[in-house]
């Protein structure tokens, strides 16, 4: 009876996990994005409304990426940009979060540094998913002596985050599968597999 009831415990268990990780990370991203404006509203209104701030931080987005989209709101973006540029501190942040914004999302001309890669890491044998995203630092090659490309080595399943590691350009190997699909492997941890639909593991 117990193996049975072990037996219902963890069919249940994987039959719902993805459903549980769905509502855990709605439920993360709800609180983040609530919390980014939530409290800032509390303090005029006197009280919290739960919901408030999402709404809002929303809100916020939407008319941000349809202002940027016209000529009017670019510049008034591009004045606020130098604005922060004349800040010591939040230049630094605010210029390093922004090159590496435009390289993974907005330029057009460096597919050969968006590409999915496979290396040996973290040992020869086993091999990791990565993403080249440019070349090393010009003193780091000097002092290695050997042309070094800077591949970015997301985590599962959140692979927003990850590490950076720089590694002898002849022991990159580029993939062909795209990166959306390399990226669906790397959240599924393997399961999602790319140019395989449907298959029954």
């Amino acid at each position: 009876m117990w193996t049975k009831i072990t037996n219902y415990f963890l069919r249940g268990l994987i039959t719902l996990l993805p459903l549980l990780v769905t509502i855990w990370l709605l439920y993360f991203m709800f609180s983040f994005l609530d919390g980014i404006l939530g409290n800032v509203i509390a303090l005029f209104i006197g009280h919290s409304l739960p919901g408030l701030g999402f709404l809002v931080t929303i809100v916020l987005i939407l008319v941000t990426g349809y202002f940027a989209t016209h000529v009017f709101g670019t510049k008034i973006f591009q004045l606020g940009e130098e604005i922060l540029y004349r800040i010591p501190i939040i230049k630094g942040i605010y210029t390093s979060v922004k090159q590496i914004n435009d390289v993974l999302f907005l330029q057009k001309h460096t597919d050969d540094f968006r590409r999915s890669c496979l290396i040996e890491y973290p040992r020869k044998g086993i091999y990791s998913l990565g993403f080249v995203t440019s070349d090393a630092a010009e003193e780091i090659e000097k002092k290695a002596k050997s042309k070094l490309i800077n591949v970015f080595i997301p985590n599962t399943p959140t692979p927003a985050t990850g590490f950076l590691i720089m590694v002898p350009a002849q022991e990159v190997q580029l993939l062909d599968m795209k990166t959306d699909e390399a990226f669906r492997y790397v959240v599924s941890g393997g399961v999602l597999k790319p140019g395989v639909q449907n298959e029954t593991l």
